[in-house]
């Protein structure tokens, strides 16, 4: 895997997030979460996100112009906050 520190200028990077417990015990930090990412993308920072059919996990597609700024993104995610999610990989691009 390529590390996003490779990347000297603005890119893009697919993050893949698995949840840790039962998200029907979590309905509010998904919620919060869904709301961070769409303020996210109305700033131009997320490109797409979705679900994977019949899985528990789901992606997000972030354009960044640094590694600071993508740490910055995943450590304020709601979910990675209250450990509902997890990273799972990151793949730059």
């Amino acid at each position: 895997m390529v590390h996003a520190s490779a990347y000297k200028d603005p890119h893009h990077v697919m993050l893949f997030f698995g949840e840790i417990g039962n998200p029907a015990d979590n309905q509010q930090c998904l919620a919060d979460r869904r709301g961070y990412y769409d303020n996210l993308k109305s700033n131009g920072k997320v490109v797409i996100s979705g679900d994977f059919w019949n899985q528990d996990k789901n992606f997000v597609i972030v354009s960044v112009s640094n590694d600071n700024e993508l740490v910055q993104i995943i450590e304020n995610d709601p979910a990675i906050k209250q450990n509902v999610l997890e990273l799972i990989k990151a793949m730059p691009f």
